[in-house]
């Protein structure tokens, strides 16, 4: 499952406030191999945005190669996320006291210096070699991901310009967040399982509701506006089906009609279902065009 969060810029989320909420979030999720998603991605961020006027773009992420995949790309430019950066210092570097010391100068920019500082500490360890092996693991995984690790805010060859009235460009790490948010609290809620197509699904649903798109999109579905992408696949899904029609019926079971008010009634009303009374308050289900 993979999950990119685009964000122009952060603003304050009320006047006087000391708090900061991203800008202009939008969100896609799925199952994908790394060009689709690229293209996903990418073609999400132009629906959104006005791509002319993008003149740089910092891809913030744990250092996986797929993340990578817009490298090269003129005004492109890669940041180890600050979470996972910290997080394999501290799972890799024992002694709280270097594991402390480090993390300062990641978080400083401070590349060679903290390779240079980890290989002093593998000589110290050379005996032990439970300990050699995870910092090994950790310089490996620092030299993998080299590019990323001063922020962004420090490299000189990265020209920010300023920023518009009431936006700020603050540092960036907010992706672990964006995943609890965004995907695990709904989908890991109750130790939950999911098929590969289900959880597809509900991943497109959830990044629709981040990026505050999902009723729109519903209601799209409801007034019958569909595109023609989607009329065309569902002609092609009847075509195939009506290949059905030539094949040997068995014998159907008879089942009596069973009538009832709208669903959920005098149930407990959680979100989801609350709103599917709205989207039947709408339209009654025989109306519906895509459900």
């Amino acid at each position: 499952m993979k999950l990119a969060i685009a964000y122009d810029g952060w603003v304050k989320k009320s006047p006087g406030s000391n708090e900061y909420i991203t800008h202009n979030k939008i969100a896609c999720a799925g199952f994908a191999s790394s060009k689709e998603f690229k293209e996903l991605v990418d073609a999400t961020i132009a629906r959104e945005y006005n791509i002319d006027e993008i003149d740089i773009k910092i891809i913030n992420g744990d250092g996986a190669s797929w993340i990578k995949e817009s490298l090269g790309e003129e005004g492109v430019y890669f940041q180890l996320d600050p979470f996972h950066k910290s997080q394999a210092v501290i799972r890799n570097v024992e002694n709280k006291k270097d594991a402390h010391k480090l993390i300062k100068m990641l978080n400083e920019g401070k590349a060679e210096e903290s390779l240079e500082y980890i290989a002093k500490l593998m000589i110290e360890q050379k005996d032990d070699e439970k300990k050699m092996r995870k910092l090994e693991k950790l310089y490996n995984y620092l030299v993998a991901n080299k590019e990323g690790i001063r922020p962004y805010q420090k490299r000189e060859e990265i020209k920010i310009p300023e920023a518009p009235e009431g936006i700020e460009y603050k540092h960036l790490g907010t992706m672990e967040n964006n995943i609890f948010d965004t995907l695990a609290s709904r989908m890991n809620a109750g130790k939950m399982s999911w098929t590969k197509k289900g959880a597809n699904n509900l991943a497109k649903i959830l990044a629709l509701k981040t990026s505050g798109k999902l009723y729109s999109v519903i209601e799209t579905y409801l007034n019958g506006n569909i595109s023609e992408e989607k009329l065309a696949e569902i002609k092609e899904e009847i075509e195939l089906s009506a290949a059905d029609v030539n094949k040997k019926q068995k014998k159907a079971k008879t089942y009596h009609i069973q009538r009832g008010g709208m669903p959920f009634e005098g149930c407990v009303m959680t979100n989801g279902r609350k709103t599917i009374r709205e989207i039947l308050s709408y339209k009654c289900l025989s109306e519906l065009k895509v459900i």
